[in-house]
């Protein structure tokens, strides 16, 4: 399974970082790839008209585009406990987690990329929308905390510990920890484990 992949993408670590909880990570090939908004990249094109990573290539040519499907294609080929629940009211639940944290990528990903426009450029309204959005996200996050740290161990979880640690990669003035106790409690156990460690943020610009 050849992947496009990258150190500093948190969509691409969430990948990862189920790869290593299910055992799977020696199947994948790695292929750095970059990936600019505004300067598409021929390599991950050619694989997958999207132009984003994660991109998973297959043994049989499927291309997988997403962070989501490629966690749920990994999740189906092991044994162990399933990243995402296969029904009931545990598959939900654990989707509604990884809802949130992903919305919160995404806006945080969006946020950044506004960053990047010359500060003369930059409209305030959309600054402002941004922040908003990402409070609430977090807001919802603390308020259960509690709650989804009793769950097994999935991708709710894993999408909530990246999007925390994209925030200290890219956001640290916005000091979350200082507003959301319970989650930066959460976080530190999140951080701790092995594969957290295994997939670590490798800022190579």
């Amino acid at each position: 399974m050849k992947l496009h992949w990258s150190p500093r993408s948190p969509f691409v670590r969430k990948v990862m970082i189920v790869a290593h909880e299910t055992g799977l990570v020696d199947q994948i090939d790695c292929v750095r790839s970059v990936a600019i908004r505004t300067q598409p990249n021929p390599d991950i094109i050619k694989d997958s008209p999207v132009g984003r990573i994660p991109v998973m290539v297959l043994e049989d040519g499927i291309v997988l585009s997403g962070s989501l499907i490629i966690c749920q294609y990994l999740d189906l080929l092991h044994d162990g406990v399933k990243m995402i629940p296969s029904e009931g009211q545990a598959r939900w639940r654990e989707l509604e987690l990884h809802g949130i944290a992903d919305g919160l990528l995404d806006t945080l990903i969006f946020w950044r990329g506004e960053f990047m426009v010359p500060e003369e450029d930059r409209r305030q309204d959309i600054f402002d929308a941004c922040a908003a959005k990402a409070e609430a996200c977090l807001d919802w996050l603390e308020s259960h905390t509690a709650e989804f740290s009793t769950y097994a161990y999935g991708i709710g979880q894993i999408t909530t510990g990246v999007a925390l640690e994209y925030l200290d990669f890219r956001f640290q003035q916005l000091h979350w920890r200082e507003r959301h106790p319970e989650l930066a409690a959460w976080h530190k156990q999140f951080a701790q484990r092995d594969s957290s460690k295994a997939t670590e943020v490798v800022n190579d610009e």
